[in-house]
C-alpha cells in the first residue's frame, strides 16, 4: 500500500495551487483571450470577458492566499503563514505573494467593476449619439 502521509503536509496542496495559478494565468493571457478576440465579434468578446474576468480575478486573489497558507517552508524554516512572514523570506516569498494578492484584490474589487461600468456607459453614449447625428446631419 502506498504511503499517503505526504497528503497530510501542505506541500502537495502548495504545488497544486501554484500550478493552478500559473496555468490559469498563462491560459487566460496567451490562449483564451487571444483566440476569443480573434474568433468572436467585439460585442460577444466583451460579454465573454465581462463574465470571465470576475472569476479570473477572484482566483488571482484567492490562490496567493492559499499559497501562503500552504507554504511548505524552506530547509529548517517554518511553514504556512509563519514561514511566509520569516525575515529571510521577505523578498522571495512574502512580497511576491502580497503583490499578487493586492493586485488581484484591486482588480476584483475596483478596477474590473469600474472598467465594466465605463464600457457600458460608453456603449450607451455611442448608441444615443447615432440617432442624434442622423437628426443633425440627415441621411
Amino acid at each position: 500500500m502506498p504511503d499517503l502521509s505526504i497528503l497530510a503536509t501542505p506541500a502537495p496542496y502548495h504545488i497544486l495551487t501554484y500550478g493552478t495559478l500559473m496555468g490559469s494565468t498563462f491560459f487566460q493571457s496567451f490562449v483564451n483571450g487571444i483566440i476569443a478576440y480573434q474568433a468572436l465579434p467585439k460585442p460577444m468578446f466583451s460579454q465573454l470577458q465581462q463574465k470571465i474576468f470576475p472569476v479570473y480575478f477572484t482566483m488571482q486573489t484567492a490562490l496567493p492566499a492559499v499559497l501562503a497558507l500552504t507554504y511548505p517552508g524552506s530547509l529548517g524554516g517554518s511553514s504556512s503563514i509563519s514561514g511566509v512572514l520569516e525575515k529571510s523570506n521577505k523578498w522571495g516569498v512574502l512580497v511576491p505573494l502580497a503583490t499578487m494578492f493586492v493586485t488581484g484584490l484591486a482588480n476584483v474589487a475596483y478596477i474590473g467593476p469600474e472598467t465594466t461600468r465605463i464600457m457600458r456607459e460608453r456603449k450607451v453614449q455611442g448608441m444615443c449619439s447615432i440617432p442624434f447625428l442622423y437628426y443633425v446631419y440627415g441621411n
